[in-house]
């Protein structure tokens, strides 16, 4: 099994978890910005010590388009990736020295481009895993992402004037660069630092061919990143698809149909292949009344399976099944009436979703999920885990609403280092002026949204 981490960071970017400025920064609770984004950092660690993952997968990566290459330009997104790469090769002691980083392009040209971050490491307890595109990198700072059909593969940039060491990303220092197998579903024989994401894809015809290209309309394409891992003379290929949809505004149930045409991901598997879908699908996944919104039938009915999902009917009172769900959250609010982290006098926050899930827009709050095709029926257990440090995992605090919402497995405690007695359950304490500002505060619920409006989701594949 290997262990996958998806986490939609908003606007994430070498200032997230790095800065140099001794000034001030507002909303930041009187520290430099410095001091602010050395906690976030340290809240990305607590999260990445918690699920010890294999591949970590950062949703919303910043970037421009004003590059005559696919390559993510070298900004502060870029800049972002690079900091964490050798933050998790040298100070969190995750399998240190041993991670490597997909090569960032960016998706979404003409609208909002963006790229996203693919961690992975390269070696684990029983074998080895490896990059292998699907497609090939033409070659230099300038390149291009081009299908593996009769063109010559080029390796990207090492240490030269002016340009990233991108092969840095893939070739840790000292070593030579790796062959991807040759039992590999994409370009076997190739050196790993020759290949690339794919950003473009083709429709699927009635025959399960490869049609036409698609047009996403201008939205943000799918981010196709294929994995070989080999133990011995086993080999398995993953492939994922990470997604950051259109916003609510923007019709992301369109999109969602766009997916469930598209040859790379609905098409048979291939030898030995498991594929996820997964990332920030901007879709509820529950109806108001707490029933299954079948937000992803695009892909279902092509023999996904959901992860993160109901198990059974909702109960009648759903103000704490939906927190069990919930990936996003929404920016502070102090008033008494809001139950943001307190109960009012005459309505009860219960735990887990107070009053602080969701982002404004109404039934939107468990937008982050990861499908999976093939599915395993159980006894195998995927994991699946929102990693909430609102109130810590696993979300069992009080006994289960009926309909069994997902409480997860994975053990990280909460991230409110000045709150007594942190979380209350079943339901929060009645509001009071210095508590509510307490609990709001930098040191406990600020510095979380600081960091990303959304959970990390977390499922062994």
């Amino acid at each position: 099994m290997t262990k996958i981490l998806v986490w939609s960071i908003d606007n994430f970017s070498i200032s997230t978890f790095h800065s140099t400025s001794l000034k001030p920064s507002q909303n930041q609770g009187g520290l430099t910005a410095q001091q602010a984004a050395q906690s976030r950092l340290q809240l990305l660690k607590k999260v990445l010590l918690a699920s010890q993952p294999d591949i970590f997968v950062v949703i919303e990566v910043t970037s421009g388009d004003n590059r005559l290459s696919d390559l993510a330009t070298f900004t502060g997104g870029f800049d972002g990736c690079s900091f964490l790469l050798n933050y998790l090769r040298t100070e969190c002691n995750i399998n240190a020295g041993d991670w490597r980083l997909v090569p960032p392009l960016k998706v979404g040209t003409g609208s909002k481009a963006e790229s996203v971050g693919v961690f992975y490491r390269g070696t684990f307890e029983e074998g080895q895993r490896y990059f292998t595109g699907p497609n090939l990198w033409s070659g230099g700072a300038n390149g291009f992402s081009v299908e593996p059909s009769g063109v010559t593969s080029g390796a990207y940039p090492g240490t030269a004037p002016g340009v990233p060491n991108i092969r840095n990303f893939l070739v840790p220092s000292g070593e030579k660069p790796r062959t991807i197998p040759a039992n590999a579903l994409h370009n076997p024989g190739i050196p790993e630092d020759q290949v690339a994401v794919r950003h473009q894809f083709r429709e699927n015809n009635d025959d399960n061919t490869a049609g036409d290209y698609l047009d996403f309309q201008g939205t943000r394409e799918p981010y196709m990143v294929s994995f070989t891992e080999t133990n011995g003379t086993n080999v398995r290929n993953l492939t994922l698809f990470c997604i950051h949809a259109p916003d609510v505004s923007e019709y992301p149930d369109v999109f969602m149909t766009y997916l469930g045409e598209t040859y790379d991901i609905v098409s048979p598997l291939k030898s030995n292949e498991t594929r996820l879908v997964c990332g920030n699908f901007n879709l509820n996944l529950l109806k108001s009344d707490g029933t299954d919104a079948e937000s992803y039938q695009a892909l279902t009915e092509k023999d996904y399976r959901v992860l993160l999902t109901p198990a059974g009917e909702p109960p009648t009172d759903l103000d704490s099944y939906r927190g069990y769900f919930a990936t996003q959250i929404k920016d502070s609010d102090n008033t008494a009436a809001s139950t943001f982290l307190w109960s009012d006098e005459d309505d009860k926050a219960y735990y887990p979703a107070y009053g602080y899930i969701n982002n404004g827009v109404e039934n939107l709050y468990s937008v982050d999920n990861i499908l999976v095709y093939p599915f395993k029926d159980s006894p195998y257990d995927y994991k699946t885990t929102i990693l909430n440090p609102v109130v810590g995992t696993p979300l069992d605090k009080v006994a289960s609403p009926s309909g069994d919402p997902p409480q997860g497995t994975i053990a990280m405690e909460h991230d409110f280092t000045n709150a007594e007695d942190w979380p209350p359950a079943p339901t929060a304490p009645t509001w009071s002026s210095g508590a509510a500002k307490n609990l709001i505060s930098w040191a406990n619920y600020q510095h979380i949204k600081s960091t990303s409006d959304h959970f990390a989701l977390y499922a062994e594949v």
